[in-house]
């Protein structure tokens, strides 16, 4: 199915900071349709971004991180930061269940997780498994 350029245009402009709902949205109160006459839905902006590669919005903050950076910043697995998100030993927030952790550290969490990873036994640069996971573990 083909969009008309202009259509895509609009995605792509919209796409720098907008959510695909939010796109849809907008679509559809300026007054467009899709090509099969309908409203546009979520699944339809994310068609449309896939077949003309569109990325995404990116909506991190500059002083966020990812969770693979705050990995590599203490030497920890993935599955470690996951596992503080969990249990809220840092804060981390997400747009929706499909996005990704963007996560801030302030002065006295970045301490706190830096001596835990230090007097931790199993906390090993990066060898913790999805199954290292005790409560006193980690």
């Amino acid at each position: 199915m083909r969009y008309p350029a202009a259509l895509v245009d609009r995605v792509r402009e919209l796409a720098h900071s907008s959510l695909d709902a939010e796109i849809a949205n907008r679509l559809n109160q300026e007054g467009h349709t899709s090509a099969k006459g309908k409203p546009y839905t979520t699944q339809i902006v994310r068609w449309i971004r896939w077949r003309y590669q569109i990325p995404p919005a990116t909506l991190r903050r500059p002083e966020e991180l990812t969770v693979q950076q705050v990995a590599q910043h203490f030497g920890v697995n993935a599955y470690v930061v996951y596992y503080w998100i969990a249990r809220r030993r840092i804060q981390a927030r997400r747009i929706n269940c499909r996005s990704p952790y963007w996560i801030t550290l302030n002065g006295s969490d970045e301490q706190k997780l830096q001596d835990r990873v230090r007097n931790s036994s199993r906390l090993q640069k990066g060898k913790v498994s999805p199954n290292d996971t005790a409560e006193g573990a980690l």
